[in-house]
């Protein structure tokens, strides 16, 4: 008889006497549980040297061990409990965004014949007068151009119809916003932002990020969209 035979641990010296039936016995765990730990600590008290017992500071640092590992199982618990709870979320609110309309920094898109592209134009708090918006196709042509006279201030929406200055609507293809204006009696170039529409949504994980597909604009990350609205 021995401690370890008393926890049910087997020392090399039993492993040939047992060796006959362990087949037929159930395979023990090769790590400790802190059920295991603490049957091994009060076991090795019952065991102590009464000449010799044990030291009081060993003692405290053992319990504060299995105080340890109890506290970092239970965190671990938590944190793998919240993170499922983030990807549901995360999956509700993306499967939410498919159809709704989300605002990009982007100025150019694929438009297909027949239908429009909209935005706005960001003018910040300064404003600009003059304000000239031009749509041009992948060949770099002006197809429509619209302008602006006086002042302006703040966010300035556009829809461009997709027809070019004779009211025809263009072959599909890539084009691109430009806007232009007077900034403190300056000219500047101001960079026009779009809408598209959010077509399928991209779920991430601890390594990739959640992306959104917009119609014409390609694949952003949730964390690139500027606004969302129907």
């Amino acid at each position: 008889m021995s401690i370890y035979s008393d926890i049910g641990l087997n020392t090399s010296s039993s492993k040939n006497s047992t060796s006959s039936t362990s087949s037929s016995s159930k395979t023990g765990s090769d790590s400790l549980s802190q059920a295991d730990f603490m049957k091994l600590l009060t076991t090795q008290l019952s065991y102590q040297d009464p000449t010799k017992p044990v030291d009081n500071v060993e003692m405290v640092s053992q319990m504060a061990q299995i105080s340890s590992l109890s506290g970092i199982t239970s965190l671990n618990n938590t944190l793998n409990t919240m993170s499922s709870s983030m990807t549901s979320s995360q999956a509700l609110m993306a499967s939410s965004l498919v159809g709704q309309t989300a605002l990009v920094n982007s100025s150019s898109g694929y438009v297909t014949s027949g239908n429009t592209l909209s935005g706005i134009v960001p003018t910040e708090a300064d404003g600009a007068t003059d304000l000239t918006l031009s749509i041009v196709n992948s060949a770099g042509e002006v197809v429509r151009q619209y302008t602006s006279s006086g002042s302006v201030t703040g966010d300035i929406p556009f829809t461009w119809d997709g027809k070019d200055s004779n009211g025809t609507a263009v072959a599909s293809g890539d084009y691109k916003v430009k806007a232009n204006g007077l900034v403190k009696g300056v000219s500047q170039d101001l960079t026009p932002q779009l809408y598209g529409q959010v077509e399928s949504v991209t779920l991430g994980n601890t390594t990739t990020p959640t992306t959104v597909a917009l119609q014409g604009l390609g694949s952003y990350q949730l964390g690139q969209l500027l606004e969302i609205s129907k």
